[in-house]
């Protein structure tokens, strides 16, 4: 009995001791002891199975983790199309989207099947494919070399990270003749429009190359200051640009040259705003101000109005919707 006692004695002991030794211990040192490893991420101390890894080579970890920040922010019909038009080098210089893509297409021109492989498993729902937790990454790699991707985060607030910020960030989605009906089209609205250029339908190069074959010009969806406006593709006009070259320090001269640009009118009745669309600059410049009159959704508008108004009231990032519609 007596050795029993001295034995419960040395186990309660032994309990007040790792509980002192434990209280007393550093949240490092205590996760150090619970898992056997310890997580830091810019100084930050995380639950070792709550830090997702992203396993394979560079490239395939870094456009993992690129495709993986695209498609929780634009949505697939905008990134599928972004990559059609990125093979034929035709970026926008007013486009988020289109700068990361041109990023990775740039610097890892073989990992076009990485990243369409990507776009596939992001629409079946199992783009973490590729991401497992520590456990499972330890078990996988016991034998071989550990190769993990480091994330780093840039506070724009802190002094020396600079970050250049996109007054406007464009995307293009296509929509196919199908699910337009003729009355969605309201270009007979424009007819009696004065204008001191001849608005004709045929497509100039630039844009024929920027779209892709057999993608047309359609409506045009924008936020600006908390207001949505919608808009109505209905031609082109051409315009001269003055443009001064530099030849030496001290001289330039100045060089004359026709464009033709996107014209697009307001869908508000009464409302006379003009914009035009520039393929060169991809600037969707203001030419004539909206109207003083209240600019209101149509009502029963088609489907794809509320679609698009919904993704510029939830991804406000996106200020720019250009719809694409795809000819025969």
């Amino acid at each position: 009995m007596e050795d029993n006692n001295e034995d419960k004695k040395e186990d309660n002991i032994n309990e007040n001791n790792e509980i002192e030794i434990s209280q007393n211990m550093s949240p490092e040192d205590k996760t150090l002891v619970e898992y056997g490893y310890i997580t830091k991420i810019n100084g930050e101390l995380f639950n070792p199975e709550e830090v997702s890894i992203l396993i394979g080579d560079p490239m395939t970890r870094e456009i993992t983790q690129v495709i993986n920040f695209l498609c929780e922010s634009y949505p697939l019909e905008a990134i599928s199309y972004c990559i059609q038009r990125c093979y034929y080098n035709t970026f926008s210089k007013t486009s988020l989207l289109d700068k990361i893509m041109k990023y990775l297409l740039t610097k890892y021109p073989e990992g076009e099947l990485i990243i369409n492989n990507l776009l596939f498993a992001y629409k079946d729902n199992h783009l973490t494919a590729k991401i497992t937790n520590v456990n499972q990454f330890n078990s996988a790699n016991d034998d071989g070399e550990r190769q993990l991707t480091k994330l780093v985060f840039y506070d724009p607030s802190k002094e020396g990270v600079e970050v250049k910020k996109l007054n406007y960030n464009e995307i293009f989605i296509e929509i196919d003749d199908i699910y337009i009906k003729d009355k969605d089209d309201d270009k007979d609205d424009y007819k009696n429009i004065d204008d001191n250029n001849i608005i004709s339908l045929d497509e100039n190069e630039d844009q024929a190359n920027f779209l892709c074959d057999k993608h047309h010009l359609y409506k045009r969806f924008c936020r600006r200051h908390n207001n949505i406006y919608v808009f109505n593709f209905v031609g082109f006009e051409k315009i001269k640009i003055l443009k001064k070259k530099k030849k030496s320090k001290k001289n330039s001269e100045e060089i004359n040259y026709d464009t033709s640009c996107a014209v697009f009118y307001c869908e508000q009745k009464g409302c006379n705003s003009k914009y035009r669309y520039n393929f060169a600059s991809n600037r969707f410049l203001e030419i004539s101000p909206h109207s003083t009159c209240l600019h209101n959704i149509k009502e029963n508008p088609p489907f794809y109005y509320k679609q698009n108004i919904d993704l510029l009231n939830e991804k406000k990032h996106i200020t720019d919707i250009q719809l694409v519609r795809i000819g025969k």
